[in-house]
Formats: structure tokens, sequence, C-alpha cells
């Protein structure tokens, strides 16, 4: 009788213990899926967009520093004029930003805003592969935000 007793007590705890942790993944849950860290500009302007994960990879770093590199050096007009910026996003911890750009991975999003919408963008979804190739990737980003800028709409 007493060994019944006990694996009760056991099992009940087990469950407790197992409810108190589901309501705290969907706690978590909520709390990610409410919370927003990028706005919207409220000037029209070009946004370069590197989105990457809370844990980082010397290859998510290197592919911010090149992706950065092209912003600053090819751009460096633009982005004195206010007219293209630089934002890393965690598309783990924005998900909100994540779902409304359909965003799962490490990537460069460059994104044409007028009126606080988006006008044009361009998705540039091979960062990662192009990380070893410096100067593949300095032209595929700087192509990608040159189609961007160029465009008149």
């Amino acid at each position: 009788m007493k060994h019944q007793t006990i694996i009760t007590h056991l099992l009940l705890a087990f469950v407790m213990l197992s409810i108190g942790f589901a309501i705290g993944m969907e706690v978590t849950r909520w709390r990610l899926d409410n919370q927003t860290q990028v706005s919207t500009p409220q000037k029209d302007r070009i946004v370069v967009y590197y989105t990457h994960r809370s844990n980082r990879c010397k290859t998510c770093n290197l592919v911010e520093s090149m992706g950065q590199e092209v912003v600053n050096t090819d751009f460096a007009e633009a982005v004195k004029a206010g007219e293209l910026e630089w934002q890393d996003v965690n598309y783990e911890t924005d998900s909100k930003f994540a779902k409304a750009h359909d965003i799962a991975g490490n990537m460069i999003l460059v994104a044409k805003f007028k009126d606080g919408q988006i006008v044009k963008s361009c998705r540039l979804n091979n960062v990662m592969q192009l990380a070893g190739k410096r100067e593949e990737f300095l032209e595929y980003v700087r192509s990608g935000i040159a189609e961007v800028l160029e465009d008149e709409g």
C-alpha cells in the first residue's frame, strides 16, 4: 500500500511539472510572437536587412561583416544621404518580421519603403552559400542593392 501511495505522488508531481512546463512554453511562444523589434521606416528609404538566428556561427558573422562592408563602401553616398540603411534582425526573436517576409534562415532582404510600405524588394537567399567566395558574395549583394536602389518605383 505504501508503494502505491509513493508512486501516485510521484506521478502526480510529474503531471504537475509537465503542465507547468507546457504553460511556460506557451507563454514564451506568445511573448516571442508579440515582440517586434524592427520598425517600419518613417522616411522613404531602402533598408538592407540581414536576418540571422540567436546563436551565430563564424559564417553568420562573416556574412554580416561583408554585407555591411558593401553597404558602407559601395553605397556610402546613399547611406550618408539617409537613403539607405543596414539593420540586422534576429528572425527567431522577431517572429512578426520573419512571418511577414517568409524568413526562416540567414539571408539579406533589400526593401524599398515609400509611405511606410514596401514598394520593391529583393531577397538574397544565397549569402550563406557564397560566404566563402568573397568576390562573388560582394557582387551578389551589390547587385541586389543596386537593383532596388535604381528602381524608380
